[in-house]
């Protein structure tokens, strides 16, 4: 992890891995992704793309992919399509899922950095319906490797919770299973890592935020 900010130390990096399984432990199964999927469509068009639509997308990095429901709305639109997520079993479906395309590469990662994505290379970075569940603590992490992976005027769309009601409890007490995060502190941990915000909004019935940056 090479952020904006000085080195971790190793008990950082081992907190943060434990911030990051604790929440990537609960996606590895069950009828998520499926019901997600059928969904995919609506939000794009509603949510998303009114947000992107004048984005770069030539090489794009896609965050915490689960099944590739977004994968499959960001592969005609790329060059080079970074997907990247911690679960071995996402990692072996995206790999089964996307076989027959040269344009995707699919990574396994440790839940808070991008090792394998080389610097300055990305023109966009991408994370919808996962970051909601994250940390703050792995959230600042992956903005620091947001800057990194990202050239010189590119752009970023991430979405994550805006509910900040109980911050010293788990994520799973939320109905939502939402982490502790507002747009207010996405829009200042940005700033905190070099990057810059140019259109945040509500979503979810204000529960979640998306925030559009560049670098």
């Amino acid at each position: 992890m090479r952020s904006s900010g000085t080195m971790p130390s190793q008990r950082d990096v081992d907190r943060l891995r434990t911030l990051a399984k604790t929440v990537g432990n609960d996606w590895t199964e069950g009828p998520y992704y499926d019901e997600a999927e059928s969904v995919m469509d609506v939000q794009w068009q509603s949510v998303i793309w009114p947000l992107i639509s004048g984005a770069d997308f030539t090489c794009t990095v896609e965050l915490a992919a689960g099944h590739g429901r977004n994968s499959e709305k960001l592969r005609p639109l790329a060059d080079r399509l970074y997907v990247v997520d911690i679960n071995v079993q996402n990692v072996e479906f995206l790999r089964h899922r996307f076989a027959d395309f040269d344009n995707i590469a699919v990574v396994h990662n440790n839940g808070f950095d991008l090792v394998d994505v080389p610097d300055e290379v990305a023109t966009f970075v991408y994370s919808f319906d996962a970051m909601v569940h994250f940390d703050s603590d792995v959230i600042r992490a992956y903005l620091g490797e947001f800057r990194r992976v990202l050239k010189s005027g590119g752009q970023g769309f991430c979405h994550y919770s805006n509910y900040t009601g109980n911050p010293t409890g788990s994520y799973r007490d939320h109905p939502g299973w939402r982490n502790f995060m507002s747009v207010p502190m996405f829009e200042h941990y940005l700033a905190k890592e070099g990057l810059r915000p140019v259109e945040s909004r509500l979503t979810g019935g204000d529960t979640d935020g998306i925030t559009l940056f560049e670098k």
